[in-house]
């Protein structure tokens, strides 16, 4: 398991306001983060409530049923468009999102900005069918935690939603950002 997370979390992950590439070398104190979240899930870790932004009904509803078989996730709604994700935020409390980068009625990258800003911890994991490292990279810069292809297996969209979590979201203009 540990190697999964590894392997996951290494996938594009903000780490001190920096993006993490797939194959770059983690040093020790960074793989012991990898062991806290295998130790956490099912015991002490943090009960993610997800919203699932997804306007293909029937992947929302596969991601809905391989998040709440997790022990320590919920999917606590799936939403069609950016208004709905928006209004899922008071209505249902979530600590987590899982976003298209396409709903029905826009972008994803204008609301990622806006869940940043209302909910600075919260984990927000991209899941695209798109393989554009550019656009990766702006999604992250708009402050999504992780860029997850739609094509992995579950294990790594799942551990990314467990790394940003657990590693937690450092802003840009943090002062660790640089360090």
């Amino acid at each position: 398991m540990l190697k999964r997370l590894r392997r996951c979390c290494q996938t594009m992950l903000t780490r001190a306001g920096k993006i993490v590439y797939s194959g770059k070398a983690w040093s020790d104190d960074d793989c012991m983060a990898d062991a806290q979240i295998a130790a956490d899930v099912g015991r002490d870790a943090p009960q993610l409530r997800i919203v699932v932004g997804e306007n293909n009904a029937d992947l929302a509803t596969t991601l809905t049923l391989l998040l709440d078989a997790e022990p320590d996730m919920q999917c606590v709604v799936t939403a069609a468009s950016v208004a709905a994700v928006l209004r899922a935020l008071d209505e249902h409390a979530p600590n987590a999102f899982v976003l298209d980068l396409s709903l029905d009625d826009g972008s994803s990258l204008p609301l990622i900005k806006i869940l940043r800003e209302r909910l600075p911890a919260a984990a927000i994991v991209v899941f695209t069918g798109h393989k554009n490292d550019l656009l990766n990279q702006q999604c992250v810069r708009v402050g999504a935690n992780s860029v997850v292809v739609k094509t992995a297996d579950f294990d790594e969209l799942s551990a990314a939603l467990r790394c940003a979590i657990r590693l937690g979201w450092t802003a840009p203009s943090s002062p660790h950002a640089n360090g």
